[in-house]
């Protein structure tokens, strides 16, 4: 039998199941509730305490999935009576399974949830103060780091891009591509996706050769789909480029979206590196990307990080 995964934090204590769902426990696949059946708080609880990151949909079931999805992200959007940490949670886990889902399978209708997934995401931290910081502040598992950080980067340059007062499609483009652009980064050899925890200032040239290679891996895998625009494509190709010509494309000019998804990427991955505070390494990154991004968007980005309470 064949499995979807979905993350727990997408699933309500006392809400009927309109699936199967199954955990992965020592190498085998274990029904932990049926459809119809409800799971109590403290089932749920246990889970996550024991540092259960998804539960597995049978193939057969994922039909339900996306109505699923759309009724908890309208749920952490627009239901009152729910506060700012479980909706922080509830799309977070939306944007999560979304990526996922568009990582194993990149059909339109992925791709339909992952864009109201980053929508609901900017929607959330909009309207709720702290929310962001709330995101940045949650831990993520070992192996969630490169999703946790494709949330980070969606939700910092999405702030970003307002703050510049770009167009509202173009921000939107923004906040999926940035959902979505390390979708390519698990196809790299192991010895490759290593280095997604290193500073890209501390990889050597062979290791940097290599692991660019990701960008244009993930730009490829949507390439050709007539759902895709030509913009998000772009900026999920460009992300590791900055203004020096020393990305994996040797681009010496980006566009307004473009600055904003790299710079946002290389902030949050010095995060990923280094294991400290945004306000840690903000002194140090500001100095170390002066003429790599243009002056104004790194103190645009400033005004973000305190806005935020990230500094």
């Amino acid at each position: 039998m064949d499995f979807v995964p979905l993350r727990i934090t997408t699933v309500k204590a006392e809400q009927s199941l309109t699936f199967d769902l199954y955990i992965y426990f020592k190498d085998q696949y274990l029904c932990y509730a049926s459809k119809g059946n409800t799971l109590s708080d403290d089932k749920l609880q246990k889970l996550i305490n024991q540092k259960v990151a998804a539960f597995f949909i049978p193939s057969k079931q994922v039909d339900n999935v996306p109505i699923f999805l759309d009724n908890a992200l309208k749920e952490a959007v627009y239901s009152e009576g729910i506060g700012m940490e479980d909706r922080v949670d509830l799309v977070e886990g939306v944007a999560a399974t979304s990526i996922e889902h568009m990582s194993d399978n990149p059909t339109e209708e992925n791709f339909s949830m992952t864009r109201k997934a980053a929508t609901g995401l900017r929607e959330v931290i909009r309207k709720n103060p702290h929310a962001l910081k709330r995101l940045f502040g949650k831990k993520g598992h070992e192996s969630d780091l490169i999703i946790k950080h494709s949330l980070n980067v969606c939700a910092l340059a999405t702030r970003l891009a307002e703050h510049l007062k770009l167009p509202e499609d173009v921000i939107e483009d923004l906040a999926t591509a940035a959902l979505i652009h390390d979708i390519g980064l698990t196809k790299l050899p192991e010895e490759d996706i290593e280095c997604f925890e290193k500073d890209k200032d501390v990889l050597t040239p062979d290791e940097k050769l290599r692991y660019g290679q990701h960008t244009k891996i993930s730009a490829e895998i949507l390439s050709e789909k007539p759902f895709i625009t030509k913009r998000i494509e772009e900026l999920i190709l460009y992300h590791e480029e900055d203004l020096s010509g020393m990305g994996p494309q040797k681009m010496i000019k980006l566009s307004p979206e473009q600055e904003c998804l790299s710079l946002c990427n290389a902030f949050d991955k010095r995060l990923v590196s280094t294991n400290q505070s945004p306000s840690e390494i903000y002194q140090s990154f500001q100095i170390d990307y002066i003429g790599r991004y243009n002056l104004e968007l790194i103190q645009r980005f400033e005004l973000v990080l305190k806005e935020e309470g990230l500094l």
